[in-house]
């Protein structure tokens, strides 16, 4: 009989203390999850009262509308154009202060500047990298319009059904384009915003296609299926055009690379290389030479290896 009270009497701390340690447990979860909670509504709020309102500001004006637009066509959305800024200025000035110490202070200054040149021109290059993948996209947009409308489904319908079944970056932007014409805006002005947003022969010819066919009540299905084979067509052919002058852009690019790679193997041997080169005139007109015959020959290069179709 003692026996048995002392077993129950163990089995009832054992099912306290499980009991116990579960609350414990379940507590300190809940603590953990208020607390991030509260870290990330504190994070919400800083971003809403201190940066939106400046971005608000900044977007208002030429420059931040422009950087604004020129981000949304880059598909930069994790940043508002004021961060951007911010971020910019704050490499500029460590790059500054660094090169500061191993060059002449008015190269230093020059270098930061070409920081700012070079974050605009990656954006840039972004917006043209979308704007290709929309392109490519285009014959499998028209081909999706023409089964919609074949299967006699309205022109507005077959515009959402594409834009869920497509993927980025055209579904994004027809999606965009739909949400629009939800809110009563004309279709052909929907159309004219997309083609100045992703400005591009192929889409020119498919958004006159659409709306000269829209206003007249044409054969719109004929016109997007000869329309898809056509700009698929054109697809492979700027893909061999590309694959045929690949090497060459490459090999010119290469070849601009390993100078500068060479300038900075020499500044890592010989100490003060830079500080001596940019602080002579000799020097100071060697780096002018240099630096426009590097521009010319990116200018050349991207000339002849660009072919228009």
């Amino acid at each position: 009989m003692r026996e048995l009270v002392i077993l129950g009497a163990l089995f009832g701390v054992l099912a306290v203390a499980a009991i116990g340690s579960s609350a414990f447990m379940v507590g300190s979860l809940e603590k953990r999850e208020l607390v991030r909670n509260q870290t990330e509504t504190y994070r919400r709020s800083f971003r809403a009262r201190f940066v939106t309102p400046v971005n608000r500001w900044f977007i208002g004006t030429r420059i931040g509308r422009r950087l604004d637009d020129l981000m949304l066509q880059a598909n930069v959305t994790q940043l508002t154009p004021v961060e951007f800024v911010l971020i910019g200025l704050v490499i500029v000035v460590v790059v500054g202060l660094s090169l500061n110490t191993v060059m002449a202070t008015f190269y230093a200054v020059m270098a930061g500047v070409l920081i700012v040149v070079a974050m605009v021109y990656a954006l840039t290059i972004l917006r043209h990298k979308q704007r290709e993948k929309f392109i490519a996209q285009l014959p499998e947009f028209a081909r999706i319009l023409a089964n919609a409308t074949g299967a006699g489904l309205s022109i507005n319908t077959a515009l959402h059904i594409a834009g869920t079944e497509l993927s980025d970056p055209a579904g994004r932007e027809i999606r965009r384009m739909t949400n629009e014409l939800d809110l009563g805006t004309p279709m052909d002005i929907a159309f004219e915003r997309l083609e100045r947003r992703l400005p591009g022969k192929d889409l020119s010819v498919l958004v006159s296609t659409l709306v000269i066919a829209h206003r007249s009540g044409g054969s719109l299905i004929t016109a997007l299926r000869d329309l898809s084979l056509a700009l698929e067509d054109r697809k492979e052919t700027t893909r061999e055009v590309r694959t045929l002058v690949a090497e060459a852009s490459y090999t010119g690019y290469m070849v601009a690379g390993l100078g500068v790679g060479l300038v900075i193997i020499l500044s890592l041997t010989y100490n003060d290389l830079l500080l001596d080169l940019t602080s002579t005139v000799i020097g100071q007109i060697a780096i002018v030479i240099t630096t426009a015959s590097y521009i010319i020959g990116i200018v050349a290069i991207n000339r002849l290896t660009r072919v228009k179709l």
